[in-house]
């Protein structure tokens, strides 16, 4: 990553294990694209109801050049945050590795291309013909 991630905690309590897990995470998204130019992960506990428990939501932006921006928003309802709150991580990960890795397919041209039913038609005519 060329610039340090950013991990921004709104009405959470900032925990070594909790951006040491979220340290782990950003470093595997360096096997996908080595050019990320920036990382922000931000951490919130929303206004929820008392009788529901505390939902928390976790916001993970990601630039690549040229000029994509990705970001993940992922919400849950979580009472016990040592068990439930990486497994919310890790799906707001999980999916911005997958944007991540379409971003990176697009700009090396391995994108699926997608052919018309005419297309194919006219294929298989030419593949009879010769």
């Amino acid at each position: 990553m060329h610039v340090a991630p950013q991990i921004i905690f709104h009405d959470v309590d900032r925990s070594p294990w909790v951006e040491e897990y979220i340290a782990e995470r950003m470093a595997h998204l360096e096997r996908f694209a080595q050019d990320i130019i920036r990382c922000h992960v931000t951490l919130t506990q929303e206004q929820g109801s008392q009788r529901k428990g505390n939902r928390y939501s976790v916001m993970v932006e990601v630039r690549v050049p040229p000029h994509h921006d990705l970001a993940v928003k992922k919400q849950k309802v979580i009472r016990d945050m040592q068990t439930e709150l990486p497994a919310i991580i890790n799906e707001a990960f999980g999916a911005i590795e997958t944007q991540l890795k379409r971003t990176v397919a697009r700009r090396r041209g391995d994108a699926k291309q997608h052919m018309t039913v005419g297309t194919e038609a006219r294929f298989a005519a030419e593949q009879g013909e010769e």
